[in-house]
């Protein structure tokens, strides 16, 4: 199994540029977020599958900087987790904390961000409630509007 939700073009056009990146980012939690709230998790998923993608990209870039991009990750990982386990699709919750803490895993050997890493491993793994995982990003300014291919 291998989730894709960005098309290449996108993801392409979108990696070129963190500031780009990171503002579809914003844009793509805050929708899917509201969305979770509104219980509409069918249409939560693609805006924070999106979003996770992205956020792999700017932990991989350590944009803004490693802190911001781990838990950015992290929360990423937890929300689009949450919209799956809503929908009862506990496979996909699964298999997105196996490969979300496999990803942060590996960034255990720098060890300058040891804490970091292991504190976003473990907020994986805690939690794991029927409510939705609050965004403390949110009233973050989100800028467009998200397109979804």
């Amino acid at each position: 199994m291998n989730l894709h939700f960005l098309c290449a073009n996108h993801r392409q056009w979108l990696t070129a540029d963190p500031h780009r990146a990171e503002r579809a980012w914003l844009n793509w939690m805050e929708r899917g977020a509201s969305l979770l709230e509104e219980r509409s998790y069918g249409e939560a998923i693609p805006f924070l599958g999106c979003a996770f993608e992205l956020a792999d990209y700017l932990l991989g870039e350590q944009w803004p900087g490693y802190p911001v991009a781990a838990m950015r990750f992290s929360d990423s990982a937890r929300q689009l987790m949450d919209a799956y386990r809503q929908r009862g699709e506990s496979n996909l919750c699964n298999y997105i904390l196996v490969g979300a803490s496999s990803r942060l895993a590996r960034e255990l050997a720098d060890r300058r961000h040891y804490r970091t890493t292991a504190d976003c491993i473990r907020a994986l793994y805690v939690g794991q409630s029927e409510e939705p995982v609050p965004a403390p990003w949110r009233g973050s300014a989100a800028i467009g509007n998200a397109r979804l291919h």
